[in-house]
């Protein structure tokens, strides 16, 4: 089953400054990529940490080629893993505080697209995230972070058991939805394979890269949409 994160639905609230005839969107179902869209990333943990404590990225980078990756989907506990490193890294605290470094250090939201998100919600639209995340990471960005509250729930790979671009990934949440009309589900995502795989999935799929470029796209989208109602 998903790790699915429910939410309360939000209020009617104000449309100014609506770029987007939502209104027509309501039969929509639209995922939200976490990290890169929904959070801004500024430096990945790796990089960071190499720079901070002047441990060398060959000695980090191993964890994410191999324990993290079993870690993402839901086959390992990243506690224990990353146990196994913490010595060869040099980090004197413990790994509990470790991930609290890593964590916090990637926490910075996209105010502008919680605000479309909140928009689209108010007409109608299901908007959900979803993300490549161990459970743990999950838990604090939907949780802690509070992303929860801004959305109709959340898919982790840790959850599904699978990651993007597996297309088992996309099938699972296309199940868990209870088998939409698969071009009613809108895909945002950061990395153009992710894109790839869910266009192959049948989903509409779009790549994110800022703001104002994802407002140009979905008016487009908004365009195309009401043409094929017409």
């Amino acid at each position: 089953m998903a790790e699915l994160v429910y939410a309360p639905v939000l209020g009617t609230g104000s449309r100014k400054g609506l770029e987007v005839r939502v209104l027509f969107w309501a039969h929509m179902i639209i995922l939200f990529d976490t990290d890169g869209v929904i959070i801004q990333r500024e430096m990945y943990f790796s990089q960071r940490f190499s720079e901070e404590f002047g441990v060398p990225l060959e000695k980090i980078l191993p964890f994410f080629k191999q324990e993290y990756q079993l870690c993402i989907v839901g086959k390992a506990d990243i506690r224990v893993e990353l146990s196994k490193y913490v010595i060869e890294w040099g980090w004197k605290k413990t790994v509990d505080e470790l991930l609290a470094y890593w964590f916090s250090h990637e926490s910075k939201i996209n105010e502008q697209m919680l605000k479309e998100v909140k928009v689209l919600r108010n007409t109608g639209v299901r908007c959900y995230l979803h993300t490549n995340n161990e459970k743990y990471r999950s838990k604090y960005l939907f949780e802690k972070l509070g992303l929860k509250k801004y959305f109709d729930g959340a898919f982790s790979s840790a959850g599904l058991g699978f990651k993007k671009p597996q297309q088992e990934f996309w099938s699972s949440i296309y199940n868990y939805l209870d088998k939409p009309d698969k071009h009613s589900v809108l895909v945002w995502d950061n990395e153009e394979g992710n894109i790839h795989s869910a266009r192959d999935f049948g989903f509409k799929a779009e790549l994110y890269s800022d703001f104002g470029s994802y407002v140009r796209d979905m008016k487009k989208l908004d365009g195309q949409i009401n043409l094929c109602k017409k």
